[in-house]
């Protein structure tokens, strides 16, 4: 289910037709293993077993040709890498994760897919947002020079950059902060370098096993507390 939610628009100011905006999220992920059961369900001559080792092959050619600078056509749409940011002089050239140069990933659904999620999209309007709650926008990881970089694949001990809105919370409070999990369970960031309204940074957990990992953070500005994730993974390949 898609929820749309009512919230203030940051872009304009004063009260007019666009002093709201629609934000949205999804309220369930279809995970890779869920996906290849979904497709055995779909066609049983193929088992678990091959549509992963399928789903594993497709995955390595379309990242090999998108590195490649190539738009990948797949059945329901075509995914390309895009260079975004800005320079001082026009022979300056590119460089990722210098200043606000950033390489993001697009991907275009085609236009009979796009007719069929817009004729059959299951979605619903919730409440609008209670006056405080925390939402993540975007998380980065930090280089030495303060610079932000789009590749979460990190050590433990480098530096990850959350940003969002209402951010702050209790240290004090166990309950609330910054987590991160995985299969394994679920870690409490004890160590930051900065805990802003809009930006938090810490250090990836010493304590952690090499693996993928979700990030959530957790406040409580009344009596209720809130849970705001991001659908950024980051993947931990070991220690310094």
């Amino acid at each position: 289910m898609l929820n749309i939610k009512t919230i203030k628009n940051p872009l304009v100011e004063g009260k007019g037709t666009d002093e709201f905006c629609f934000r949205s999220s999804c309220s369930q992920n279809l995970t890779i293993k869920k996906l290849a059961q979904e497709m055995t369900d779909y066609n049983s001559s193929f088992t678990v077993a091959d549509n992963l080792g399928m789903l594993s092959v497709l995955n390595t050619i379309v990242v090999k040709y998108v590195a490649k600078g190539y738009n990948v056509e797949l059945p329901f749409g075509s995914i390309r890498a895009n260079a975004t940011g800005t320079c001082g002089n026009i022979q300056d050239g590119f460089v990722p994760g210098t200043g606000n140069n950033q390489l993001g990933i697009l991907f275009s659904a085609n236009s009979e897919t796009a007719g069929i999620i817009k004729d059959t999209l299951e979605y619903r309007q919730v409440p609008p947002d209670i006056t405080g709650e925390a939402r993540l926008y975007r998380l980065t990881s930090l280089s030495a020079d303060a610079s932000e970089s789009m590749d979460l694949s990190v050590n433990c001990g480098k530096n990850l950059r959350l940003h969002g809105r209402n951010l702050r919370f209790d240290m004090e409070d166990q309950n609330q902060g910054v987590f991160m999990e995985n299969e394994g369970g679920l870690t409490r960031i004890s160590s930051y370098t900065r805990r802003g309204t809009n930006v938090v940074d810490f250090a990836v957990p010493d304590s952690l096993a090499p693996g993928k990992y979700t990030v959530s953070i957790v406040t409580k500005p009344g009596k209720s507390y809130f849970t705001a994730t991001i659908n950024s993974e980051v993947t931990v390949t070991g220690t310094f």
